[in-house]
């Protein structure tokens, strides 16, 4: 048996004085230690893989440090990682300490707290730490602290910008090799580089914007003992500085999570035994306190009741925080001066009122049992005002976009090795592969080329015929970031098992063939679980799936509230720990059936575990109270009260919500799928439901309509589907300046009245290439590309100098509107005359749009990106003077 050091041994060594202690702090020593010999016993299945390495030699600092990390980690942490990969993530933190001047600078706890822990939110976890540290040393070392997070920020930016990304947070260095990610995978991997040389960071957090219907992660670093921000792989020549300085001054809420049981001065949002989530957001914007105060049909205060602080955003009511009630029945939040819908619920009672937070202080919320079975109710949903925008250093701002502009090129640099077009097609004809498919695929791969290169090139012969569907059924980013041996090891092993008589060869593809689950980490899972459970294929499916679920309740923990960044545990993490959230189980689930041949999936509106037993799905619960198949009852949406030519997209414009447990629950139909494409008749199970519609004005205002209905057993329910359009008459803002001057690549002048000869209208974005908001504003214009093309307009997007036109000229290849423009505004000249027309000083946040008529009058204007922009412009009647939208 191997040897442990017990919890009263650790206690004694960490009651003893001395100075090479990484916790100073004696109580609080004592609180990990307890904690951590809690977590030891609750890890118990993976002992040998986490707790072998105490008995390596390591010091004091290192066991301390190396016991925080294991009292307040994650389920899927424990689950899926060993102790030799926490030790050198400890080693790395301690060393970068060292190594640099700032590192004796930084108090303990902030140290404990932003330096040490190697997760950020919720990626899959790699080597990061020490590979960039190992870049980067060199190029900060002597810096003074602040210029040395600058300049971190600087090589982040050669190495990652901004694109649209799946769900999934890829690792650090998968962000790198596929050289872009989402705001969510740029923060992280800029924060893990910040830490990897010591540089205390954390990724914060807007979950939801009240203005528009997006949300936004950025990054927080510790500085001279203070928190200043800065934007994830996008430098600017200060902290303090970034595109989203005026949306965040328009916040409802800012967070940020905290490893471990952290004791700071910050509101909580939420605490835990192994972290705590604090409220930020009164460090960009203006806030106050608001008290809600729940009450039961008596006026009687309801102590432990839940309280969400929804925010409207894609068409739902977001909940940016949940409280719960304390003894006096109060619960609070200091949030933005916006409007939230306030939810409380408790014991299947729920009470909900709209509060404009501006002119509230404490609202009394009333709790009821009742179903409102067919209320219709309208709310217009105010946002936060617009603040005047804060000065910029103009003179600093352009030293620091041709650095910028130089860093975009290093990357465009490593992109260029990316496999090219002749190599694509000599691997298809090699392998007779379909041509198409094949380059569509290893383009699609990025830096990853290589490994899908070598999958297809030393993938089974046997089993070619399913090469191509494996890689076509998996998400694109697992193109990106998934080793060949570990799609080798999915085609080979369930291939193998590929009857024709017994499979349909879709439904074998996309439910047993198919690795890709859910969002969980993607590894090689299928032969360790088959050997497993091969013995319990005795009779059909029905009777397999019944005995994994008997075992899967008898010998699995559920413990959801441990896995509070809510990455799933890899089902060979779920089979090893034991333990798991229920999410994890069910992809656990989902992955043994898989692995025995047996078709299975989690179902796409709810998520439940399902297996296909030859006929039809069937769900699979594994709670007690659950056990038999839910009653079904069908939704028609009525859709005549659409105007033509709209065709609303689900969450963007509309969504369906389930009453569960006293809360509302959104269905998952797929992000922005259209109306026209869902079902006629849909089957929904019995239930109280609630449809919001939802559209959104200039100023960011929400017209809301929420219509609740109730689906009863076998039978149809017609239900309207109505969006309220924004009352405002559309005025003239202002008058376009005469002859503004633009410029061509070529350097041909040309003017906005030129440009407009012949056209109802024109649409002016003045933007900044390589950043968030201007590439989100170039995928709403190409998204309505053929609308675009209908529209009697012109389309001129202006840049600062020919080198961004160049770089925006790549960006808009192909798939752009042909009455588009590329112009430069050499001298800031056009801005400034546009900023004077429409009385705008000081910064202004980008892109700028304005849209006008061809009589010059300025009908719109727009600054920073907004969803739905492109709908907006388009329904505004350009051949009046004053036009109704």
């Amino acid at each position: 048996m191997k040897r442990y050091l017990s919890f009263v041994v650790i206690a004694l060594l960490l009651a003893s004085c001395g100075s090479d202690h990484f916790i100073s702090n004696k109580e609080y020593r004592m609180k990990v230690a307890k904690r951590f010999e809690e977590r030891k016993q609750f890890a118990q299945h993976r002992n040998a893989q986490l707790f072998d390495v105490f008995n390596q030699n390591i010091t004091t600092e290192e066991q301390e440090a190396l016991m925080f990390l294991y009292a307040y980690m994650p389920l899927c942490d424990l689950a899926d990682y060993n102790g030799d990969f926490f030790l050198k993530q400890v080693r790395f933190a301690f060393k970068a300490r060292e190594t640099f001047s700032w590192g004796k600078e930084i108090p303990e706890e902030v140290f404990r707290h932003f330096v040490l822990p190697y997760r950020v939110n919720n990626e899959n976890l790699d080597s990061a730490r020490w590979v960039f540290y190992g870049e980067l040393k060199d190029r900060v070392k002597g810096m003074s602290m602040k210029d040395a997070a600058l300049e971190v920020n600087h090589w982040c930016h050669e190495k990652v910008n901004y694109q649209p990304a799946d769900e999934r947070t890829s690792s650090p260095l998968s962000t790198v090799r596929t050289s872009f990610g989402r705001c969510g995978e740029e923060s992280t991997f800029t924060v893990t580089a910040l830490r990897s040389v010591g540089i205390p960071a954390r990724q914060v957090y807007a979950p939801r914007w009240a203005h528009c219907d997006d949300n936004h992660a950025w990054v927080e670093v510790w500085i001279d003992g203070k928190w200043s921000y800065l934007g994830a792989c996008e430098p600017e020549s200060d902290l303090n500085i970034a595109w989203f300085t005026e949306p965040a001054r328009r916040a409802m809420l800012v967070h940020t999570k905290v490893f471990g049981d952290y004791t700071g001065s910050d509101e909580v949002v939420k605490k835990s035994d192994n972290f705590t989530e604090i409220n930020v957001v009164g460090n960009y914007a203006k806030v106050k306190p608001i008290f809600i105060k729940v009450v039961d049909g008596k006026n009687s205060i309801v102590e432990n009741a839940k309280v969400d602080f929804g925010l409207y955003n894609y068409a739902e009511f977001y909940p940016i925080a949940t409280k719960y009630t304390d003894s006096k029945g109060l619960a609070s939040l200091t949030t933005g001066l916006g409007d939230l819908l306030i939810w409380a619920s408790k014991g299947g009672e729920y009470g909900s009122m709209k509060i404009s937070v501006g002119t509230s202080d404490t609202v009394v919320v009333a709790l009821h049992a009742h179903s409102p079975s067919s209320l219709i109710v309208d709310y217009d949903l105010v946002p936060p005002m617009e603040n005047t925008p804060l000065p910029v250093n103009a003179k600093a701002k352009e030293e620091n976009q041709k650095r910028f502009a130089y860093e975009d090129s290093l990357r465009a640099g490593y992109r260029s090795t990316f496999i090219d077009s002749l190599s694509t097609v000599e691997i298809a004809a090699k392998l007779n592969l379909d041509k198409v498919k094949v380059h569509k695929i290893l383009k699609a791969s990025m830096g990853n080329w290589k490994e899908i290169k070598t999958f297809l090139l030393t993938s089974d012969s046997s089993y070619r015929t399913f090469v191509l569907p494996l890689l076509e059924t998996i998400a694109e980013k697992d193109l990106r970031d998934t080793r060949a041996e570990i799609l080798n090891s999915h085609l080979c092993n369930a291939s193998a098992a590929y009857n024709s008589d017994a499979y349909d060869r879709e439904l074998f593809i996309s439910s047993v063939l198919n690795p890709r689950i859910k969002n969980e980490n993607l590894i090689a899972y299928r032969k360790p679980l088959h050997d497993a459970f091969a013995g319990m294929i005795k009779g059909d499916r029905e009777q397999t799936t019944n005995e994994l679920v008997t075992w899967i309740k008898s010998n699995i923990t559920i413990a959801d509230d441990e896995n509070y960044y809510n990455l799933p545990l890899t089902p060979v993490g779920v089979y090893e720990l034991r333990v798991s959230n229920r999410e994890s189980r069910n992809i656990f689930f989902v992955a043994v059936c898989r692995s025995l041949g047996i078709p299975s999936r989690l179902e796409p509106a709810s998520k439940v575990a399902q297996y296909h037993n030859g006929k039809q799905w069937l769900n699979v619960y594994f709670e007690e109270q659950a056990q038999q198949q839910p009653d079904k009852g069908f939704l028609v949406l009525d859709k005549s009260h659409i105007a033509k030519g709209f065709d609303p997209r689900y969450i963007i414009h509309f969504t369906i919500g389930k009453l569960v447990d006293g809360v509302y629950k959104t269905m998952d139909y797929g992000d922005e799928t259209k109306l026209s494409s869902f079902p006629g008749k849909m089957e929904l199970e019995v239930g109280s439901y609630r449809i919001i519609t939802g559209m959104r004005g200039s100023n960011g205002t929400v017209y809301a309509k929420l219509t609740h209905f109730e689906v009863t057993k076998g039978k149809a329910i017609t239900v309207p589907l109505e969006f309220r359009e924004p009352t405002a008459q559309q005025t003239v803002i202002a008058t376009l300046p005469a002859d503004i001057k633009l410029f061509r690549e070529s350097g041909a002048e040309a003017t906005i009245t030129q440009l407009m000869l012949g056209k109802d209208a024109a649409m002016v974005a003045f933007m900044e290439p390589g950043k968030e908001p201007t590439k989100h504003l170039v995928e709403s214009i190409r998204a309505a590309k053929a609308q675009f093309g209908k529209w009697n307009g012109s389309i001129i997007l202006v840049m600062t100098n020919n080198q961004t036109l160049k770089a925006m000229a790549k960006d808009i290849a192909g798939g752009f509107p042909a009455n588009s423009n590329l112009l430069t505004d050499k001298d800031g000249q056009a801005l400034a005359s546009i900023k004077t027309a429409l009385k705008m000083t000081g910064r202004v946040e980008m892109p700028l749009v304005i849209v006008a008529n061809a009589k010059g009058e300025i009908l719109l204007t727009s600054t920073g990106y907004k969803i739905g922009l492109s709908e907006q412009i388009l329904k505004i009647d350009c051949t009046k003077l004053s036009c109704s939208r």
